[in-house]
């Protein structure tokens, strides 16, 4: 096969992946938007605080959006090849439409590579500083927007409410708490205070020190035999820098762990914590290479039928990407839902799509294959 004809196809492949691929970043950052600008809105100082902080977001959420433009590069490229009938001109020189995989395998190969890469590494990496940067303006706001007598809700999982406040001294006078993101199996909390003094962080320490004296804490929950509360004569509750349970919930805090650090998690998760808690954990740290895998198996599945189907068009490639990534997204949540309850390991629970798509692609692809190298298969160009 003529390399120019792979760089043709790969052109053309490009192309459409650099154009879908930011097509939908730019669709799934706007959903995002939608989320999470109740939460970043009232605590950025400036519209730059925001826009920096919302695109730290952008990293992970290529890990869904780099294997759907994938998907849809390589049904579109094909789909584009049958309309303009050039697999028709090629086949009619005798060559195999096999021989037209290869560029479709090594675009694939990069592309997972990438995808890796963005999935196992850059994404953690840059929500760890988007959760450190939530803390941050939440710190910020923390120290200028509590208003007496005003609920504050700038903290994640925390609600506020001070009788009185003194910004100057950071003296409180009578202080409501209420912390409601413990973590999965812990209930929330309620604290209430007479008193309390808020230290604003200095030049070693960026930390948030809430000093509080004479009060009750109280679980946030209806009144069983469990139920029990307690007092104390002083509480001292720090707004970190370095955001960790339980200003964050377990979800977030997995997503911006590193690899290691999930494996070192998991090898010392205690049995009374539960199979939910480990699986959690599992199915994180085998997401971030099954998820990228996906690209690998899905060449196998769409050319065989992107290639023997005889009616297509651009509406066929779009509706047809988006589905085969819906469907393998689906068995990740299904995988996922079983793990939880303990059926099978998180390992598995991840890796279902794979499994599922491999199946799949082998029942496709090698009888396709072999009716090839057998010459028993029809010309695609054959219909009208």
């Amino acid at each position: 096969m003529p390399i120019r004809l792979y760089r043709y196809i790969l052109g053309k492949f490009i192309s459409t992946f650099v154009a879908a691929l930011a097509v939908f970043t730019v669709l799934f950052l706007m959903d995002q938007a939608s989320r999470q600008v109740e939460q970043l809105a009232p605590n950025a100082g400036s519209l730059r605080d925001f826009v920096l902080t919302f695109l730290l977001m952008t990293p992970p959420l290529l890990a869904y959006t780099v294997p759907l433009a994938f998907l849809m590069a390589m049904i579109w490229t094909l789909e584009q090849m049958k309309q303009d009938r050039e697999i028709v001109a090629i086949m009619a020189t005798g060559i195999s439409p096999v021989r037209l995989l290869p560029p479709f395998l090594a675009a694939s190969f990069v592309t997972f590579l990438i995808a890796w890469i963005v999935t196992a590494y850059a994404g953690p990496a840059t929500f760890r500083i988007y959760n450190v940067r939530i803390a941050d303006l939440a710190r910020q706001s923390f120290i200028s927007d509590l208003k007496p007598g005003t609920f504050f809700d700038g903290i994640p999982g925390t609600l506020l409410l001070a009788g009185g406040y003194d910004r100057e001294s950071g003296v409180i006078d009578g202080l409501l708490m209420v912390r409601s993101d413990l973590g999965e199996g812990e209930t929330g909390e309620m604290i209430l205070a007479r008193s309390g003094q808020l230290r604003p962080p200095d030049t070693d320490d960026k930390d948030i020190v809430l000093e509080l004296t004479d009060g009750t804490i109280h679980p946030v929950a209806s009144s069983k035999e469990e139920y029990r509360s307690g007092s104390f004569r002083e509480l001292t509750s720090v707004i970190s820098a370095n955001p960790t349970k339980p200003d964050l919930s377990v979800k977030k805090l997995l997503m911006a762990a590193s690899n290691d650090e999930l494996r070192v998690s998991l090898a010392q998760l205690s049995p009374t914590l539960g199979v939910k808690r480990a699986a959690k954990y599992s199915i994180e740290l085998h997401r971030r290479l099954a998820f990228p895998f996906t690209i690998l198996l899905y060449p196998f599945v769409i050319f065989p039928a992107a290639i023997s189907l005889r009616k297509g068009g651009k509406a066929t490639a779009f509706t047809s990407s988006i589905f085969l990534f819906i469907l393998s997204y689906l068995l990740f949540s299904v995988g996922s839902s079983i793990a939880f309850e303990g059926y099978i390991t998180g390992a598995l629970g991840a890796w279902i799509p794979d499994i599922f798509l491999g199946v799949l692609g082998a029942a496709i692809f090698i009888p396709y294959w072999l009716r090839q190298i057998t010459g028993r298969i029809g010309s695609p160009g054959d219909s009208k």
